[in-house]
Parts: structure tokens; C-alpha cells; sequence
């Protein structure tokens, strides 16, 4: 539930498809317990898509070498218009700095360069798990005052930055996992992810930082962000081209500014049923939502935002004499839903320039994926970024897992109590032993890995001994249920 809005989520329905979603009458109510009085039926097709070809991933860290290794492999390889799918196996990845490149800081000293840079189309960089894979650079261990404090002698865009995409390196699709600058906290600009590219999809990852986290730099591009978290402090999302926040969480670390664009492709930053989330005590109240990188240029609308911590009533910031073409907000919400008083924000900025801080409700509507992303082109990143459903009757027998086959899966990871030990595009696995927990996991054709599903063990009955004649028959299903003998699918006679 988000203000007046219910959602429904559904998985694992069948493409091309129809089917009907009901909804009793009297079955919600609001926060005064008011009921809805009319019932709902909505009948609809789910889409057609094309059957996945099977494939293994193309590198694997580090089973076939390093991540650098990885990247260096799929810049080699001889059709760039082909995807190049990286899988990242649970681990902590520290990425070293150049022996050979050097970048120079403000204090007049060179030092080895810690950005790993990025040039090759049409990668997909997966991890196992979100918080299991964690990527991280190398930087100096040296400090120096540049006006503002102490800070890294390599802090800055373009300085100290952990990954670099370059304007080639179109088409880059991340899953599940993190990556975090190695500066530290209030050591200056420590970008994690410079992007310089085009149609970049980040899919439930987690850039963590202190300031300007993300960089998007490039203002004829448009960038997509579903899920994961980016945390940070001070502009830490920040920078050109169109960004579309997808139910991200936005975890603000201390009492700074969350966004702060600059000149856009034409939409600019939109945060669209995102959480802003507090790390700590002293936060709430005390933040705002940004300011502008900018005159007259820059964008940024929350929309449907559940604030668990809330900005300053003022809502954003000044920026060096800059203004926004718009900074607004529609249906921002407390945690428990209700809605957030936004009479307070801010009109003007700079030396008077007016800035209408609260979208309408039809303002608010047009902002979908479909239009930003898709504006031009069509392009639609939630293609990509959906799931393989969950494989269907996983089950052990024998030291064998075996699941139902599929036409939208690109391959699948067998799991041992939750680890991955095995990647195959065969729907069986012939060494599983009966006393561990074992599941499957799908892949899409990104590569991303969708949720696992548990194995079900066939074999538990190991010897039957009966002399005696049959008393009665019953059928059973394999979550133990009763059913009739004309069932379909898996059923045991007893």
C-alpha cells in the first residue's frame, strides 16, 4: 500500500497468456477503515516473448581468473555485438591500482591510478548475491587539506573513481552485487561509478559511498537503476543525462544532499516509489533532497516517495547561484503512509528564479518508465531486468536434482545450503547428497539470477516391507496433500 495506491505483485505466470485478478468488495480499507465498497476484476494478457538460446556465462570470477581479467577478455572479443556475461561468485574483490597509468592530484604528487575503466559494449557483470559480492579499489593511504578539510590526495570525478564506464561500453547491465570506494568516509569526492556511457541497467546493486556515490556523465544518455541501494552524503547522485530511480532505497548517512543534476537529456533524475532511509540518529529533519548542479538546467522530481526519514521542511538547497528548471515532489508519504506536508518546500532560488516544488497528480503520471526511458526509441530496460521465474518441480532422488525445462532461461545455478556449486544449462544435477539443503536458480537472458527454488526430496522412503494384503489406496501430492488419483503432476500412491 502507497497513499491511495494498492499493488498486487504476481510472479510465475505463463507468457501469452490471459488471466483475471479479482478483488472482493470490502476487502481494504484506508488508514480510518473505510472500506472499499465495489469489488474489482481486471482481466489481462500477459506478453509474448522470444525463447532464450541456452548458454554458460562467458568468464567467471575468479574461477577463470580475476575481474580485470574478465573486463580485459570481453574488450578482446571479436563480436562487441554480442552480450559478454560475467558471473561474480560470493567474495570480497579488491581491484589494484595501475602499475603503469598515474593520476595527478592537487597537491602537485602523482599517484598510480585506482579507476578500472571500462570500454566494450554489451556486458553483463552478475554477482551471486547482492551483499556477498563486494568490489572495491585501491587508493592512497595519504591525506592533504584541500580548502575543506582533509580529504585523499585522489579524491575528485574522474580521480579516485572505482569503475569507469567509457562512452563505448553501451549496453552495461549489473546485478546483485556492490561496489564501494576505498577512501572512506569525509575524505572527499569518492566516486564509486563514473558513467560516461549509455543505456547502463543497475539491477538490485549497491553503490555505497560518501560523496558523488554515482556520477551520470554523459548528457545524451539515459540510465536505469531497479532496486539495490545507493548510499551516501553529499551529492552523492549526482551529474548530466536522464537517471530513472526505480524503487530504490536512498540511504542518506549524515546531514548532507541526495541529488543534484546538472544539465539533463531532456527528463533529467526521477525517483519513482524509491525509501529514503536514515543510517543513523540526527538525520531525520536534517537533510535535504538536493540542489542544482546548474542554471536553469537541472531536474529532479520524487514521485510516490516513502520518506522513513524526512528532509528539512524546505525540502532543497542552494547550489552556487545555480536554479532548477524544476525540483518537485508528488504523494511523499511517511513511513506508515500518511501523507507529507509539502506547503514548506522551497519556491525560489539563486537571485529569485521561481520554482514550483509540487507536481500534480497529472504531472506526476507522465513520468513512467515507458516515457523517460523509453523516449525516442522505445527502449525498455524492465525487459531486461525481469526475472526468470523460479524453476518448477525441483526434485532430489538418489543423489539427483531434476526440474522442469524452460524457454526463457539462459542457464541455471544449482545451490548447496545456499552457495552456488554448479552453473549448467542441463535441467538436472547428478551429485547432490541427501543432507544438505539444496535449490535451483534461474537466469534471465541478462545473466541476473532470479530466486532459488527449493529441492524436494523423493526419496525419503527407503524400504518398504508388507505382507499383508491392501487395506486402501490414497494418492498424495509432494507437499504431502491429499488429492484424487485423476491429479496431475508428481503424486504418490500409498
Amino acid at each position: 500500500v502507497s497513499g491511495k495506491t494498492v499493488s498486487f505483485q504476481y510472479k510465475a505466470l505463463e507468457y501469452d497468456k490471459e488471466y483475471t485478478f479479482s478483488l472482493p468488495a470490502n476487502s481494504i480499507s484506508d488508514l480510518t477503515n473505510n472500506k472499499m465498497a465495489e469489488s474489482v476484476s481486471i482481466t489481462f494478457k500477459t506478453k509474448t516473448r522470444p525463447v532464450i538460446a541456452k548458454a554458460m556465462y562467458d568468464f567467471i570470477v575468479p574461477t577463470d581468473g580475476s575481474l580485470q581479467e574478465a573486463f580485459a577478455a570481453a574488450a578482446k572479443r571479436s563480436d562487441n555485438t554480442k552480450r559478454y556475461r560475467i558471473f561474480i561468485k560470493n567474495g570480497n574483490y579488491v581491484l589494484p591500482a595501475s602499475t603503469t597509468a598515474t593520476k595527478h592530484s592537487d597537491n602537485g604528487k602523482d599517484y598510480p591510478d585506482p579507476t578500472t575503466y571500462l570500454n566494450s559494449p554489451n556486458i553483463s557483470i552478475i554477482g551471486e548475491s547482492r551483499d556477498g559480492v563486494v568490489i572495491t579499489n585501491t587508493v592512497p593511504n595519504e591525506e592533504w587539506d584541500n580548502g575543506y578539510g582533509m580529504a585523499n590526495v585522489l579524491e575528485g570525478i574522474g580521480r579516485g573513481d572505482v569503475l569507469s564506464l567509457q562512452k563505448n561500453a553501451t549496453g552495461t547491465y549489473f546485478q546483485d552485487l556492490t561496489m564501494k570506494s576505498a577512501m572512506g568516509d569525509a575524505k572527499g569526492r569518492d566516486i564509486v561509478l563514473n558513467d560516461q556511457s549509455n543505456k547502463t541497467v543497475c539491477k538490485n546493486v549497491c553503490l555505497w559511498a560518501y560523496q558523488d556515490t554515482y556520477v551520470s556523465n554523459n548528457n545524451k544518455s539515459r540510465f536505469y537503476f531497479e532496486g539495490g541501494v545507493l548510499r551516501g552524503n553529499t551529492d552523492f547522485l549526482c551529474g548530466k543525462g536522464d537517471v530513472y530511480y526505480n524503487k530504490v532505497d536512498l540511504q542518506v548517512c549524515n546531514t548532507g544532499y541526495i541529488a543534484v543534476p546538472s544539465l539533463p537529456t531532456k527528463y533529467g533524475y526521477i525517483f519513482k516509489d524509491c525509501t529514503i532511509k536514515a543510517e543513523k540518529k540526527g538525520i531525520d529533519g536534517n537533510f535535504t533532497l538536493g540542489r542544482p548542479w546548474g542554471k536553469g538546467t537541472p531536474i529532479a522530481l520524487f514521485i510516490d516517495t516513502k520518506m522513513e526519514a524526512q528532509p528539512s521542511a524546505i525540502g532543497w538547497n542552494e547550489m552556487s547561484g545555480g536554479w532548477p528548471a524544476r525540483f518537485a515532489e508528488y504523494n511523499s508519504q511517511t513511513a506508515k503512509g500518511s501523507q507529507i506536508d509539502l506547503s514548506g518546500r522551497k519556491k525560489t532560488f539563486g537571485d529569485g528564479h521561481a520554482n514550483n516544488p509540487v507536481l500534480s497528480k497529472d504531472e506526476a503520471d507522465f513520468y513512467t518508465i515507458s516515457n523517460v526511458m523509453g523516449d525516442g526509441d522505445d527502449w525498455d530496460p524492465t525487459a531486461l531486468t525481469e526475472q526468470a521465474s523460479a524453476p518448477q518441480n525441483v526434485l532430489l532422488s538418489e543423489g539427483k536434482l531434476t526440474w522442469d525445462d524452460s524457454h526463457y532461461v539462459l542457464l541455471w545455478a544449482v545451490c548447496k545450503d545456499g552457495k552456488v556449486v554448479c552453473l549448467s544449462t542441463e535441467n538436472h544435477y547428478d551429485n547432490a547428497d541427501s543432507t544438505s539443503k539444496w535449490s535451483v536458480r534461474a537466469a534471465n537472458e541478462m545473466g541476473g539470477l532470479g530466486e532459488a527454488a527449493e529441492a524436494k526430496n523423493t526419496s525419503a522412503v527407503k524400504e518398504i516391507n508388507s505382507g499383508k494384503a491392501v487395506a486402501a489406496v490414497a494418492y498424495y501430492n509432494m507437499d504431502g496433500t491429499r488429492v484424487s488419483e485423476s491429479c496431475r503432476g508428481q503424486v504418490i500412491k500409498v
